[in-house]
């Protein structure tokens, strides 16, 4: 799905490294979640996954499509994007406020133009649409818990477990959940490697 600062394009080199490097096939964590590249990637080589992040539509999104059967819509008009801009948290509202949003960015401005191939006009929130069932398949059959609205230092990683994380990035475009503790997180995940987690 469309998301800012996705690893769509590079996910497979990603996962592949993790892999190579991965001593443990049994958990996999992934507290930023986001648009899903890595988990769709990684969670079916693992016997346990599970995935989390601090934005609550981006998790009721993601429990409603891996968990509850939900299909995301394919048509997503600019009054619904803009009804949805102050809406309560749900999941349309997670795939409209990303999916539907101009390069990914939290209701960062209704997502139109370009061409298809074809010169068809895109329709930007069911190539997002296509993208979410694509991971619901990959990661279909696979031991998926169910994905939970918190901030990365609630989790509590065994040794052994693999965690991804591809968190904010310092100094650039910021996220739609407030401010981030760079020095927190590195602190956290630090102490997580000390602990015999397999941190990337």
């Amino acid at each position: 799905m469309r998301y800012i600062g996705g690893k769509s394009k590079i996910a497979r080199e990603l996962a592949s490294v993790i892999l190579e490097n991965a001593t443990s096939r049994k958990y996999y964590l992934e507290p930023f979640v986001g648009g899903g590249s890595m988990f769709a990637r990684l969670a079916p080589e693992f016997e346990w996954a599970v995935a989390g992040d601090a934005h609550p539509d981006i998790v009721m999104m993601w429990n409603a499509l891996l968990q509850d059967g939900w299909t995301p819509p394919t048509d997503v008009s600019e009054e619904l994007y803009a009804d949805l801009r102050n809406a309560p948290s749900s999941a349309l509202r997670g795939f409209v406020g990303m999916g539907g949003s101009f390069g990914g960015k939290w209701f960062g401005g209704y997502a139109r133009g370009g061409n298809n191939a074809d010169g068809t006009p895109r329709n930007h929130p069911a190539e997002s649409a296509r993208a979410l069932l694509k991971t619901r398949n990959e990661v279909s059959g696979s031991n998926v818990g169910r994905f939970r609205n918190w901030s990365f230092e609630r989790w509590e990683p065994a040794p052994g477990t693999v965690v991804y994380c591809d968190p904010p990035y310092q100094e650039t475009q910021g996220y739609s959940t407030g401010e981030f503790d760079h020095a927190r997180f590195w602190n956290t995940v630090r102490g997580w490697a000390n602990s015999g987690v397999e941190v990337f």
